[in-house]
């Protein structure tokens, strides 16, 4: 367990020394954890999938046969990997880094930027990034696009967005946001966001929207998350708290637009979860920053003898979320041990 509390401990001392940490130490915290996801070997329980399912095919493939498939851009990241004849690890170390890197850029304009990097280790970071590496890639990218949509930057928000969805399709529901920079009575913004989503999801999700629903919704699979209600409800419970602060909380009007409308999603996922819990958990995913933003809007509530306490409980919080899950998830035994690829043995495998 010492990897998966080093990631943890880290940031929380940090916040609650108040430290105030400059670039320098946001690209060191990025790549504490683009590390630890990067160089783990035979940690999470696809690890075998993603190399059967993905990297080895990739070497039989051309450029050309990968941009047919789903999920281009992550098959693409394989195809070269194999192409420059790099390990398995190439893949996940990339993921890590662009995870990190939009998790960096996306905390620091919180302001209680450790405590929210610190909330997103147990579960975004140990979880979904150690596991789900195509989701790992789109949340990345998604977390590093919202900024953009704050600054009604919205080319690069729409490139970034859309790079999300190459790397899995799901990020796809993020596109539709950008009418929530429009500007009173700027209709042609709404519009057109409309058009570039009905284009997008037509080029990326319409021939494959059959197969999805039959998997995720109408199969024996659709039924078979386990966690999925507590992982939805992580969310939904923070998105209460949501529409209780965000009143009192300086944001501009496009951030208040974006939370409040995803915290309302989150709380529609929590009672749709039951009907078809796969495909609410694999979308859900996508509202755990809420979770952020709560941990770090939240402590501003107290008056500032007691934002001590608060930081403490909300890192106490956050660490009984890490210790239940590592304990006793169902499949936090694939977690374990943790260890890091053999760069150095004779017996480092190829997995081409």
């Amino acid at each position: 367990m010492f990897v998966y509390w080093t990631l943890f401990l880290t940031p929380a001392l940090l916040a609650l020394a108040r430290v105030r940490v400059a670039t320098f130490g946001w690209v060191c915290l990025g790549a504490l954890v683009a590390g630890a996801i990067g160089f783990r070997f035979q940690v999470g329980t696809d690890w075998g999938n993603y190399i059967t399912m993905h990297f080895v095919p990739a070497g039989y493939m051309s450029l050309l046969d990968v941009w047919v498939l789903s999920d281009p851009l992550f098959r693409s990241l394989n195809w070269l990997a194999q192409s420059l004849g790099l390990g398995y690890w190439s893949i996940n170390l990339a993921t890590g880094i662009v995870f990190a890197a939009g998790l960096v850029r996306f905390v620091r304009r919180l302001p209680e930027p450790l405590l929210a990097f610190t909330a997103a280790i147990p579960y975004l970071a140990i979880v979904v990034a150690m596991n789900y590496t195509r989701q790992a890639l789109a949340l990345g990218c998604v977390l590093f696009a919202l900024p953009y949509l704050y600054n009604r930057q919205l080319l690069a928000y729409t490139v970034t967005v859309l790079a999300a969805s190459l790397f899995h399709r799901s990020a796809i529901i993020f596109l539709p946001l950008m009418a929530l920079a429009a500007q009173r009575g700027n209709f042609g913004l709404i519009i057109s966001a409309g058009l570039i989503s009905v284009m997008a999801f037509g080029l990326i999700l319409y021939e494959r929207f059959a197969g999805l629903w039959r998997q995720y919704v109408e199969s024996e699979f659709a039924d078979n998350s386990q966690g999925a209600v507590v992982r939805v409800a992580m969310s939904a419970l923070p998105a209460l708290m949501w529409f209780v602060i965000s009143r009192k909380v300086s944001l501009t009007s496009v951030e208040r637009r974006v939370w409040t409308l995803l915290s309302s999603c989150a709380l529609v996922a929590m009672g749709l979860v039951f009907l078809a819990p796969v495909a609410v958990d694999r979308v859900a995913l996508y509202l755990s920053p809420i979770q952020l933003m709560v941990a770090a809007y939240s402590v501003q509530f107290f008056k500032s003898y007691d934002r001590v306490l608060a930081r403490v409980a909300v890192i106490g919080v956050y660490a009984m979320v890490q210790y239940t899950w590592l304990v006793y998830g169902a499949h936090s035994g694939d977690w374990f041990p943790y260890r890091f690829w053999p760069f150095f043995s004779l017996d480092a495998p190829v997995y081409s």
